[in-house]
């Protein structure tokens, strides 16, 4: 599923653009979750998926944005990140019988999302993109909504989105930002698979 970040610092409070801050990019995302039901309708799914992002901690300003292996590491220090996402979203379902076969869902939930360096890039000191990430910048309440199509007992196909928002940036926005900086948009197509048949 593809995941768009938005980067509310490409630009100063003053207009001036930002040195190797990438305009909010948008990754590919893999992942998988199960499902906990307690009633007909009431469910937790439990989920981690992953994404892959480069960041650069900019020596300019006290911020780590996303970037691009091409700005080099003139501006700070860049690192290849992988990020590992852990969501507990509690779901609502609605059958409803004028749409037979589909699955309509609603969602809220917390994710932590952590932003692991795992390759450092030009020379870099990776530690300082992963000390930004790690003091606190990773707890996200998310809210979705999704669709599913049963093909089978055992087979549902559907769509998704999920909204993550960077709640730490109640507390911990350094630099002239948006609240929404660094919130995340994930959306696409799932798969639900059920182990029993699912009447």
């Amino acid at each position: 599923m593809p995941v768009w970040m938005y980067n509310g610092f490409t630009e100063t409070a003053d207009g001036e653009p930002v040195q190797g801050s990438e305009i909010s990019p948008i990754r590919m995302s893999f992942g998988a979750g199960f499902e906990l039901r307690f009633t007909e309708r009431l469910s937790f799914e439990p989920q981690g998926w992953l994404f892959r992002q480069e960041y650069v901690a900019l020596d300019a300003y006290d911020k780590t944005v996303p970037t691009q292996i091409e700005t080099g590491n003139q501006v700070g220090d860049i690192a290849n990140t992988v990020g590992l996402a852990l969501s507990v979203p509690l779901v609502y379902t609605y059958s409803p019988e004028w749409a037979q076969n589909w699955e309509f869902h609603g969602s809220v939930g917390l994710s932590l999302i952590y932003r692991i360096p795992v390759r450092r890039i030009d020379g870099s000191d990776a530690a300082p993109v992963g000390r930004y990430w790690i003091a606190g910048r990773f707890i996200y309440p998310d809210m979705g909504v999704a669709a599913d199509y049963r093909f089978s007992d055992r087979i549902q196909v559907g769509a998704g989105l999920t909204w993550y928002i960077p709640f730490y940036n109640a507390w911990g926005r350094a630099e002239d930002t948006p609240f929404l900086d660094e919130t995340m948009l994930r959306y696409g197509l799932r798969v639900r698979w059920y182990t029993t048949r699912n009447e």
